[in-house]
């Protein structure tokens, strides 16, 4: 959807809109966003992420981490980088991007790899926890709710 007509021209408008935009940029294809969401069932949470969002539960008002962010030094990261066919360069993938998974960021991705083995990949990771009375309350937050709040 993102890469559709319509999901480029958006993604465009929204870049161009941005303080700093930069005249001639490929907005659309160098969009990228993280992503972390959890699910609650009855007995269990499961918590998705790609990227460097994090999620945390209370537990009895402890921190307990639900996710990681995903480094490009981390071993299983940086391996699948390199097998990608892409370097890691002083913690970035191609010494530029801070990640490796997100959504979009289309200059890392191929369509001839899975999902999961694209340099930048979308494939989250997933932790599961069994849900007790001690679990308080989760907490899923990103660097940008800061962005967003030191730019006003």
């Amino acid at each position: 959807m993102l890469l559709s007509n319509a999901g480029k021209k958006e993604l465009d408008k929204i870049g161009r809109s941005q303080p700093g935009a930069v005249p001639g940029s490929d907005y659309a294809f160098a969009a990228g966003c993280t992503a972390n969401v959890v699910l609650v069932t009855p007995t269990h949470a499961y918590c998705a992420n790609a990227g460097d969002s994090r999620c945390v539960a209370s537990k009895k008002g402890q921190a307990l981490e639900l996710s990681e962010d995903h480094k490009p030094d981390l071993p299983t990261e940086r391996s699948r980088v390199l097998q990608a066919g892409h370097s890691v360069e002083e913690g970035r993938v191609d010494g530029i991007i801070a990640i490796s998974r997100a959504i979009g960021d289309w200059e890392y991705k191929s369509q001839s790899l899975q999902a999961e083995k694209m340099a930048v990949s979308a494939y989250p990771e997933v932790r599961v926890l069994e849900l007790s009375n001690d679990i308080d309350f989760f907490i899923c937050a990103c660097d940008g709710i800061w962005d967003c709040m030191t730019s006003q």
